[in-house]
């Protein structure tokens, strides 16, 4: 089966997962046992197939572990994922905290094989690099719509956290970085809020900002290490 073939399969079983998932909602609390439930078969069952069918693509990029030790990585990573410790307010009992903390395993693993590892991958085969991190971030914007109350930090966080992730995943190569990036800074969420009361959510700019300089400074190398942002060699 070719490239193409493969991508529409993709296609279809993503917009099927789409309008599941928006079903699920209109009928069951976002919170509720019964809703994440189902969400997580549906994420382990699309993970599995773009594995199956895009395994190459997604592990495309050659992991440079190394280049995560980075000062200024570390410091972004810690602005990043202090975040939802500020400003987040799930408010979840303690069992379903942990559900969706464990839950959040899959999630990672779902969106960064479509979004990290397919998208952003063959857009920087077409687009510069940079372009391919705005653009993939961008459809990964919209593809949460009818999932989040819309307002100017729930789509601006899901917006700037993509960059972050999409710069460290180009950076380094390492799905298993993001996936793991992914994973933590939804689970803190799950056990907020932290703080009491937490920071109004439009003060989460403000690190995730600063995380976004740092990332994309260290994306473009320090010292020696460049990052070119354009197109990817094959």
């Amino acid at each position: 089966m070719d490239l193409t073939r493969r991508l529409i399969i993709v296609a279809f079983a993503e917009i099927a997962f789409v309008v599941a998932t928006r079903v699920v909602l209109h009928y069951l609390q976002w919170t509720s046992i019964e809703a994440e439930s189902i969400r997580t078969a549906m994420r382990i069952a699309t993970a599995g197939l773009y594995w199956w069918l895009l395994k190459p693509v997604i592990l495309s990029r050659k992991p440079d572990p190394a280049s995560l030790a980075a000062p200024a990585l570390l410091l972004a990573l810690l602005l990043f994922l202090s975040i939802p410790v500020l400003v987040g307010t799930y408010g979840l009992k303690q069992s379903v905290a942990v559900m969706f903390a464990v839950t959040s395993i899959p999630v990672a693993v779902k969106e960064e094989f479509l979004f990290r590892g397919i998208m952003q991958n063959l857009l920087a085969e077409r687009l510069d690099a940079l372009k391919a991190v705005l653009g993939t971030s961008t459809v990964f914007t919209l593809w949460h719509v009818g999932v989040w109350e819309p307002s100017l930090w729930t789509f601006g966080e899901i917006f700037l956290a993509s960059v972050i992730i999409g710069l460290i995943y180009l950076r380094s190569g390492s799905m298993a970085a993001v996936i793991a990036l992914h994973a933590v800074y939804d689970a803190i969420y799950s056990f907020t809020p932290l703080l009491a009361p937490p920071f109004n959510q439009n003060w989460g700019f403000v690190p995730m900002l600063a995380a976004v300089v740092l990332v994309y400074a260290w994306a473009q190398g320090i010292g020696n290490v460049r990052l070119p942002f354009s197109r990817r060699e094959s």
